[in-house]
């Protein structure tokens, strides 16, 4: 069976997880001189403060999740290590460059192209930010990232000993200039944090900073646009109706919310959906029975009803960590 890997960009919570890959690495290379390994300060403010660290991760067969590999790039500025002098680049350009810099991949997850695939992943990424010339070093006889890095349109303009004397080819590509856009998420309003449930609670889901680094979030209530207010009577779904736990009626106000829901998805371009579980408005797949026991029943919320009918991906909390970044990863490729 094909493994499936998420390629995302790293957080700090992955630091420790990269120090183990990038010693493996080392130990397990068959020719030690092609890579010298970074100390753990160094990956760590490479995490998000001195550049970004692109990761891939998968489960593993005991449903663990683990990093498969990663792909630090590096901003050094002015730092008297830039490459970007090996090209003659002015002081002010010199600012722009960003090294294409660590990459390691766990001995049993390679043969999976990951480095390819992380190096497209931060050259999306890179869009985001105004650095223009990315440069990279790899040893003469590295075929295999050699061979990943000319196929990607770098371009060896030198060769010559560095990293206390051992040889490197020096690897040069300009920014290809695109027009980047994130796309847009619809999302629960509560799972962003906002005090909306029915009970004046709300909570930030753990993976919300890793979205926002790869999409704009829109949140939505639906029963807040449809009328309804905070706090207010839990309510469940039977069948076509929204009965609340003292019998009142509130479809209307459920309809109203899920039509001004989609409104706005339309209105923004959404083609996809975060929703909160098991609510009469966003459940997706199992929601309340309608007896206010507790009990769930196949079925969906009428917001999410609605939005699956006019063609928009939608996913609960629990389950949007993977398909989230699949989507992702397949909008990036449009």
């Amino acid at each position: 069976m094909k493994e499936e890997f998420i390629i995302r960009r790293g957080v700090f919570a992955d630091v420790k997880e990269i120090a183990e890959v990038m010693e493996l690495t080392q130990r397990t290379m068959e020719n030690p001189e092609w890579f010298v390994a970074d100390d753990y300060s160094w990956i760590e403010s490479h995490i998000e403060k001195q550049g970004f660290t692109m990761v891939a991760e998968i489960k593993t067969e005991q449903g663990l999740k683990e990093i498969a590999a990663f792909f630090i790039i590096a901003f050094p500025d002015m730092d008297k290590k830039n490459l970007g002098k090996e090209i003659h680049l002015t002081a002010g350009q010199l600012a722009l460059v960003a090294h294409m810099d660590s990459v390691c991949v766990r001995p049993q997850y390679r043969g999976n192209h990951l480095q390819g695939r992380l190096l497209e992943a931060a050259e999306r990424e890179l869009l985001c930010f105004p650095h223009q010339y990315f440069l990279c070093t790899v040893h003469p006889d590295n075929h295999a990232s050699l061979g990943t890095m000319l196929s990607h349109g770098y371009v060896i303009v030198a060769t010559k000993d560095s990293y206390y004397g051992r040889i490197r080819h020096i690897l040069y590509k300009k920014k290809e200039q695109k027009s980047f856009r994130k796309p847009n998420i619809l999302v629960s309003a509560c799972l962003l944090g906002v005090h909306c449930r029915y009970n004046e609670k709300g909570v930030v889901e753990d993976k919300v900073p890793v979205w926002m680094d790869q999409a704009n979030l829109i949140p939505v209530c639906p029963e807040l646009l449809g009328g309804l207010p905070t706090p207010r009577e839990p309510a469940e779904r039977v069948g076509e109706q929204v009965i609340t736990v003292n019998g009142k009626d509130v479809t209307r106000e459920y309809k109203r919310g899920a039509e001004e829901t989609l409104a706005l998805a339309k209105l923004f371009g959404c083609r996809c959906a975060v929703l909160k579980e098991r609510s009469p408005s966003c459940g997706n797949g199992f929601i309340y029975d309608g007896t206010h026991s507790g009990r769930l029943t196949e079925g969906d919320g009428v917001t999410a009803e609605l939005l699956k009918n006019n063609g928009i991906l939608v996913f609960g909390e629990s389950e949007a960590e993977h398909n989230i970044m699949v989507f992702l990863e397949n909008e990036n490729k449009m």
